[in-house]
């Protein structure tokens, strides 16, 4: 059995409105790229969130301005949510959740009910079959003996030895022609059957197996004809960086545990890494984080701002030049702040798209991505979330190239932060 959760709630006009809940994760607030955009004031941008774990369902507040209450109680740590629950978002939205349960056998079971039982059956059909007087045929009882034997075996019996007796001759036979073929002579029927090659002796053969990596290896077979296996392909350094971006994305990002990167993004990264790995200057900026990690967090914190991105946005201006971390993080953390309130850093893309606009929020410029980010959501069929990433705005001309490396390059160092030594930079994790 299968639970199914579904949402209830009057929508903008008074309209009761209720949605099925499909998705592993799923944000009611009154930001557009929440999955249920709700236009209220008193809804913070992401107010409530929705998650399927397992075979139940939790909910669970985003820090948000004015809270939630659950069956009239605050809502402060997520909690499994039960059929008839109803949750107040801050004033300004009430919902009511309704959990079904789904058994997609019920319908196989009702269908075995009105089936009738095939033994059953036959047995209605003989007892009718008596009820109207049905007796053995005539003939049948002609060839009944005394006792019930029938006087037909006296024919059938002999015809059966005969048979039997044909079929041994024949076996025999082929048993014969079997035997012949295997020393390679001509049957009567002109075939010549060759030897089995399992049992023939060859000599060894050299074989050239081809690598995953492209490379060719030369085996040998041995004399039970298994070949010698060529050795395993070495791991390039792309797994490294899927491993490592997706760690550094999910501490870069309030809430987004499942961040990562396709292989065509890893590939950028990985080349981006290629081309800073080398600044000597990199990993004295690591070490100066690390010592300043509680003052660095202590002023992400203050701006409601990720520790790890404020650090590592430090980092990335300071680029190939020494420099002190700390100082540069507090002259961004005003910037990264402002443009917290106006895109948000709930996801790892969000956090990417600050990074892209920290040049715009300069100039003071803080109200042009999220105006071009609305707009493009009504022009492009694909999903508000996929239209806010840097990945969709680079490929489809909406941000310069400049604004996309530095976002990349951002990328590329939270990267290097989380193991340095595996990119051959002497430093320890910054990890925040």
């Amino acid at each position: 059995m299968l639970d199914e959760l579904f949402i209830r709630f009057q929508d903008e006009s008074g309209q009761e409105r209720e949605i099925a809940i499909t998705q592993p994760k799923f944000v009611i607030g009154r930001h557009s790229a929440a999955d249920l955009s709700i236009p209220s004031g008193k809804l913070s941008r992401e107010h409530l969130k929705i998650e399927k774990l397992g075979d139940q369902f939790l909910v669970s507040d985003l820090g948000s301005s004015n809270g939630t209450q659950l069956n009239g109680q605050p809502l402060s740590s997520p909690v499994k949510i039960a059929n008839g629950d109803r949750a107040d978002l801050g004033g300004g939205l009430t919902v009511e959740f309704v959990v079904r349960v789904f058994d997609p056998y019920a319908a196989d079971e009702e269908g075995k009910e009105d089936e009738p039982d095939e033994d059953q059956a036959g047995a209605d059909a003989t007892a009718a079959e008596a009820s109207d007087g049905y007796a053995p045929s005539a003939a049948t009882a002609e060839t009944a003996g005394p006792g019930g034997f029938s006087w037909g075996w006296f024919v059938i019996a002999p015809l059966l030895g005969i048979f039997m007796l044909v079929a041994v001759i024949g076996i025999i036979f082929i048993l014969a022609s079997g035997s012949s073929s295997e020393s390679g002579e001509t049957n009567k029927g002109g075939f010549v059957y060759s030897h089995d090659p399992v049992d023939d002796p060859s000599p060894e053969k050299s074989t050239t197996t081809s690598s995953p990596s492209g490379t060719t290896t030369s085996g040998t077979d041995n004399s039970s004809g298994a070949n010698v296996a060529p050795p395993p392909p070495t791991v390039g350094d792309n797994p490294k960086v899927e491993q490592a971006a997706a760690a550094f994305l999910r501490r870069a990002a309030q809430h987004d545990t499942t961040a990562f990167l396709t292989s065509e993004q890893t590939k950028k990264v990985s080349d981006k890494i290629k081309q800073i790995g080398s600044s000597p200057a990199l990993a004295d900026n690591i070490n100066s984080a690390r010592k300043s990690a509680a003052q660095i967090t202590s002023i992400a914190t203050a701006k409601g701002l990720p520790p790890q991105l404020l650090a590592t946005a430090a980092l990335t201006q300071l680029g190939s030049s020494r420099g002190d971390v700390l100082q540069k993080a507090q002259s961004m953390a005003e910037i990264l702040g402002q443009f917290q309130t106006q895109i948000g850093s709930e996801l790892s893309d969000d956090s990417l798209l600050m990074i892209a606009a920290y040049d715009q929020g300069e100039h003071g410029n803080f109200q042009g991505l999220r105006n071009m980010l609305q707009d493009l959501a009504t022009k492009f069929p694909e999903s508000s979330r996929q239209i806010r990433s840097i990945w969709f705005l680079q490929k489809n001309g909406k941000i310069t190239e400049t604004e996309f490396d530095f976002a990349l390059r951002f990328l590329a160092i939270g990267t290097i932060t989380q193991k340095p030594k595996d990119f051959g930079i002497n430093a320890d994790p910054l990890t925040l």
